[in-house]
């Protein structure tokens, strides 16, 4: 979360969990709050894995409509989930499981 000179939040950072009939479900970038917003609203934005920039409002509110998409941090977290990916792969022993 970026802050300004009096310590209080300019933007928060939101990630497009899923969309589903017209809802962009997404989610805070620490993971704890979840929130569904119409994909109206966000517009193009509205793309599922999209890092979102959301700038507060005077109380502290996300301006939905102002959001914009954080292609660098989209790329990071790819290739962070492809490191994991292969990671999980390289200690995969093969074969199928016998029950």
């Amino acid at each position: 979360m970026s802050q300004d000179q009096t310590d209080r939040p300019t933007h928060e950072i939101w990630v497009v969990d899923r969309v589903e009939g017209g809802i962009a479900v997404l989610i805070e970038d620490e993971g704890e709050i979840v929130v569904e917003v119409s994909t109206r609203v966000l517009g193009a934005n509205a793309v599922e894995g999209a890092v979102l920039v959301v700038p507060l409002g005077a109380v502290g509110e996300p301006v939905w409509e102002e959001a914009e998409r954080d292609d660098g941090s989209e790329g990071d977290r790819v290739e962070q989930a492809e490191k994991i990916l292969e990671r999980l792969r390289s200690r995969d022993p093969g074969g199928d499981i016998a029950t």
